[in-house]
Order: structure tokens, then C-alpha cells, then sequence
């Protein structure tokens, strides 16, 4: 029995869609190009799609959540191309063009670093202030990393859930 469209939950409504999208890119370049291509070929692109998308999902919601945001900006973005030079001067070249409607909002801090020393504050503990925030940026760093990798495993068991005898399934839950 066929499902319709309507019934599907959103995620595999998501899909489903990203499935047909990733079909008609595949048909029209292979079309271009003169080749020929498969049906469990576009299927298999679509899957990859759809994973390295998910991933780039999660990143960027931990790029919002490290600092400490509900939303994801443009900076998540350009943070999340940084390896790909070529992409991230085009999108930086989009972002410029376009006006800045947030506001900057930033936490004033008090960083032992940023504090001249005068003769007043040399005579208090100088490093004591200095040695905390190393600790709290060490213990942060390790429960970011802690948390990468749980959330790596996390992905792992997905795709280990969608693949039977090291092939895709490509059906819906």
C-alpha cells in the first residue's frame, strides 16, 4: 500500500522531497552531460545528501549554542565552510551585500588580559584570575569536545540503523 504525501511525518516529508530534488539535479546534469544514470545511483546520492546535511545541521546548532545564541547567524555558516575557501569568499561576499539588521550584542567580560597592570594591581595575586579562566576554558573545551562526540555516535547509530549487511535501506520508518 502506498503512502501519500500528506500522511508522512515532517521529517519524512523532509526526505522524501530532498529525494525528488536530488533525482531531478541528478536526470538534468546527467541529461547536460549526455551520461546515463541509475535509479539506485540517485538514490544513493540523495542518502549522502542527506546525511552530510545533517551534519551540517547539527554543527551549526552548536555553533549557535556555544555561543551561547537560540539562533543560528551567519557567522555559524561562514564557521561551517572555513575549510572550503572558494565558498566561503562567495558567501561572504552574499553576506556583505546585505544590510545588518541584528544588533551587536556582546557580554562585557573581565579578562585578566585585557587588565593594564599598574603598580595597585601588581601588589593582588596577578595570575590567580588568570589561571581560572584557563580552567574554565579547559573544562569548557572538554565538555564541547565530549559533547562532538557523543553527538558523532549519535549519527553513527543512524546510519547504522539504515543500513542492512552494508546496504542502504532506503525506506521509510
Amino acid at each position: 500500500m502506498m503512502t501519500t504525501f500528506e500522511n508522512l511525518t515532517k521529517s519524512q516529508k523532509l526526505r522524501a522531497s530532498l529525494h525528488r530534488d536530488v533525482q531531478a539535479i541528478c536526470k538534468e546534469t546527467c541529461h547536460n552531460l549526455g551520461l546515463d544514470i541509475t535509479k539506485p545511483s540517485m538514490e544513493v546520492i540523495a542518502e549522502l545528501v542527506y546525511k552530510k546535511l545533517s551534519i551540517y545541521a547539527l554543527d551549526l546548532e552548536a555553533f549557535a549554542k556555544h555561543a551561547k545564541r537560540s539562533t543560528i547567524n551567519s557567522d555559524d555558516v561562514l564557521l561551517l565552510v572555513r575549510r572550503n575557501p572558494s565558498l566561503k569568499a562567495h558567501l561572504s561576499g552574499l553576506i556583505s551585500n546585505q544590510p545588518s539588521t541584528s544588533k551587536d550584542k556582546r557580554r562585557k567580560t573581565n579578562v585578566a588580559t585585557n587588565v593594564k597592570e599598574t603598580p595597585t594591581s601588581t601588589k593582588s595575586k596577578p595570575g590567580i584570575e588568570s589561571e581560572k579562566l584557563d580552567k574554565e576554558i579547559v573544562n569548557k573545551e572538554k565538555k564541547d569536545k565530549e559533547k562532538e562526540i557523543e553527538n558523532d555516535l549519535k549519527m553513527d547509530n543512524r546510519i547504522k540503523d539504515m543500513s542492512i549487511d552494508g546496504t542502504i535501506d532506503l525506506t521509510f520508518d
